[in-house]
């Protein structure tokens, strides 16, 4: 078990948001992890990207790569340790280190959700792109 999957364990409830700040960047870079590994980026995960830049969790070059990932491009990489998957993975090592430098943020009530940060035209644009498709060729 991976430390972000052990925070996640100790912070995040079954569904909804997290009661604390550190349990929602916890939420945030495991949906991205998640996603990564398990729909190859496939669904809207702006929201968490943009929640952890807002709380300066992660920094704006590192935000900058990852976010056309988070919106509809889907990732084609092999999982052997590309950029993309170093990204994505350093995204859940800087979390655990904030988390851990910043011990205040277990306390500190969370009055968000990563959710709110999503990028309000990703499913139109999706939704655009794939009725254009001919699903019969």
């Amino acid at each position: 078990m991976t430390d972000i999957e052990t925070l996640f364990d100790q912070l995040v409830p079954s569904q909804g948001k997290c009661d604390t700040l550190a349990g929602e960047m916890v939420r945030a870079a495991y949906r991205l992890r998640y996603d990564f590994y398990n729909n190859g980026m496939g669904n809207n995960t702006s929201g968490a990207l943009n929640f952890l830049r807002h709380h300066s969790v992660i920094d704006k070059q590192l935000a900058d790569y990852v976010r056309p990932y988070t919106t509809g491009r889907l990732y084609d990489g092999v999982y052997e340790g590309d950029f993309f998957q170093v990204a994505i993975d350093t995204i859940s090592e800087m979390t655990e280190k904030f988390v851990s430098l910043n011990p205040q943020t277990i306390t500190i009530d969370n009055i968000e959700n990563m959710f709110d940060y999503s990028d309000e035209d990703y499913e139109e644009e999706w939704m655009d792109e794939y009725e254009e498709e001919d699903c019969y060729d």
